[in-house]
Parts: C-alpha cells; sequence; structure tokens
C-alpha cells in the first residue's frame, strides 16, 4: 500500500529569497547567530530559513541582499 504525497506547489527563486524566513536566515549568519529552531512554524519558513542561512556563506561578504528594499539582482544570479 503506498502513500501519497504532500501537495506541492510551484515558487520561484525571487520568491524564495525575497521571503522574511530567506532574510532572517541571511542576517542571522552574517552575524555569527547561531541557527533558531523556532522558526519555521510554517513549513516554508523553515526551508527559507535554512536557504538563506545558507545563501550568506556563499555570497560574497559585501553582497548585500537587498538594495533600496528590493532584491539584489547580483544576489539573484548567484544563486
Amino acid at each position: 500500500m503506498s502513500k501519497d504525497q504532500v501537495k506541492t506547489i510551484g515558487v520561484t527563486l525571487a520568491q524564495i529569497m525575497g521571503s522574511p524566513a530567506f532574510e532572517r536566515g541571511f542576517n542571522d549568519a552574517r552575524k555569527g547567530i547561531p541557527f533558531d529552531w523556532r522558526v519555521g512554524s510554517r513549513t516554508n519558513d523553515a526551508w527559507n530559513y535554512e536557504r538563506g542561512r545558507h545563501f550568506a556563506y556563499i555570497a560574497p561578504l559585501d553582497m548585500p541582499l537587498r538594495i533600496g528594499g528590493k532584491l539584489n539582482p547580483k544576489a539573484i544570479v548567484l544563486r
């Protein structure tokens, strides 16, 4: 007997990187703040927080995530 998988939805990279959880993960990692296991009362928030933390380690230190409140185009390209 097999189980059905959970329903999924398509999202864009910009939607992930533009989420508050991604930005928090990015900023926490840049500030050296340890992983916050409390983030993610919604599943995608937990994933986006972790993605933001990982991205902070590969992005150049002088690369901001946002410029003038909008996602930095260079950050999107770096992904």
